[in-house]
């Protein structure tokens, strides 16, 4: 991958949302993007696009976003003037939230379907791809059970995630299924039945739900340390690791990189009252934090859920039940994915919210205790939904909200631009789970018109 890709949800197999690379855009600039262009895609992308700096097509080379609909058509669009090059379509009962990711050799894209599988593709043409133990199988159960979360490609393996659809209508049991690149051979981990090897089926587990649904799906960590370990956050469901039955609802687990074996995991306490409640831990995905080396607790994430509340728990290993390090109230249910930005050693951790964005700085006492406080929130904008994941770029927050995207000052919160701006002819719809991507000094991101906007300053 070349710096100026964003191929997979959250920039990066950690989930980070920070392009790394980006150096067009700044704080003093960033009042001059404006819309390049706008297109139809006919149907709702409730999802994120990614996008190829160096795409070859016959004897040049192309800039190319891909993005999947609900309806589960995938499609490769030219970044540059938005013309859709290609659709690859699929077929099922219902409806697919997932995000494509790019093969490593950036010649090939993985995308999601609504007909249970997961599919290779050429990145150029969209041409299916025969590679072995492609299309995958990730679910026998589509008719209750979907790939909501992003897709992600780390360690050698393609990670898919697997939840429920609206309503939670059972069987349906949230695993991470692991397909390893170079031969196809896939392994399962079910966070319900956990010692079922291979695919549920409706009548495999006497459990149900556990979903793992938080828009980062699998996470994986960056650290060498922790030699890949995957991250998955699951949602209501039964917790009985005493009884026999390794059942893991309402749970952070870590898994090994191939999804064959569980490291550790972390349970609040309160694990029956969340499950009776329909108050899923797993609203959203584990966010990484990097190695602070002065704290007792060096490698930490950060999990926040419908409860609202964002807790502060050591990773290295899982605590397993209870023993978070802090926990901090948030004024509403966290869905979105957090940012995770770092800059001359000091962490930034950016939360996207209904009505706000938070901003949080993880610091260490002379004590070695790390916490997270409050540096900064604003109120933007708003959504009918649940709030959008945050991205970063060259020290500006980008954060989508009905009929806008914000830019914000990492610093201190200060508005800096808005796609709503006077003067603007169209902006973007409303948003649910879509959130924007910031590439090679532009901006792109969907809404719930069915449109894909690109944001430019050329």
């Amino acid at each position: 991958m070349r710096a100026e890709d964003w191929p997979v949800f959250g920039h990066d197999p950690a989930r980070t949302g920070v392009d790394v690379g980006g150096t067009i855009l700044n704080p003093s600039n960033v009042h001059r993007l404006r819309l390049r262009w706008q297109i139809s895609l006919g149907t709702v992308a409730d999802s994120t696009p990614i996008f190829l700096e160096r795409v070859r097509v016959r004897r040049g080379v192309r800039a190319m976003l891909y993005q999947t609909d609900k309806s589960g058509v995938t499609y490769g669009i030219d970044a540059a003037t938005g013309r859709i090059r290609w659709r690859f379509r699929t077929n099922g009962p219902k409806i697919t939230t997932s995000t494509p990711a790019a093969d490593p050799s950036g010649a090939a894209i993985y995308v999601p379907g609504v007909d249970g599988m997961v599919h290779k593709l050429d990145a150029a043409t969209g041409h299916e791809l025969g590679a072995p133990g492609f299309p995958v199988r990730i679910t026998r159960m589509t008719q209750t059970e979907k790939d909501a979360s992003a897709l992600n490609v780390a360690n050698g393996y393609l990670y898919v995630t697997t939840s429920g659809y609206d309503g939670d209508a059972p069987p349906y049991v949230g695993h991470v299924v692991s397909v390893r690149l170079g031969d196809g051979t896939t392994h399962v981990f079910n966070s319900l039945c956990s010692l079922l090897p291979g695919l549920p089926g409706p009548t495999s587990c006497a459990a149900s739900d556990s979903g793992i649904w938080g828009r980062g799906g699998a996470v994986v960590d960056p650290d060498p340390a922790m030699k890949g370990a995957v991250y998955a956050a699951t949602g209501n469901g039964e917790f009985d690791v005493h009884g026999g039955s390794h059942d893991y609802g309402d749970s952070i687990l870590s898994i090994s990189a191939d999804a064959t074996k569980l490291y550790s995991h972390y349970t609040p306490s309160d694990y029956v009252q969340l499950d009776r409640g329909d108050v899923d831990l797993g609203s959203t995905s584990p966010a990484v934090l990097p190695r602070q080396a002065a704290s007792r607790t060096p490698l930490m994430l950060a999990q926040g859920g419908k409860d609202a509340i964002l807790r502060l728990v050591d990773r290295a290993p899982l605590p397993g039940i209870a023993h978070e390090l802090q926990e901090v109230s948030l004024p509403n249910g966290l869905y979105s994915t957090p940012a995770v930005w770092t800059v001359r050693n000091r962490t930034r951790l950016f939360v996207g919210l209904p009505q706000f964005v938070d901003a949080y700085a993880l610091v260490t006492n002379p004590n070695g205790e790390s916490r997270l406080r409050g540096v900064w929130r604003v109120h933007p904008g708003s959504t009918g939904g649940e709030g959008t994941s945050p991205v970063v770029s060259n020290g500006i927050v980008f954060v989508a909200f009905d009929g806008q995207i914000v830019a914000l000052d990492a610093r201190n919160g200060r508005l800096l631009w808005s796609s709503a701006q006077r003067g603007a002819l169209r902006t973007i719809g409303p948003v649910h789970w879509e959130s924007p991507i910031v590439v090679d000094g532009s901006v792109y991101c969907s809404d719930e018109n069915g449109h894909l906007s690109a944001y430019s300053m050329r």
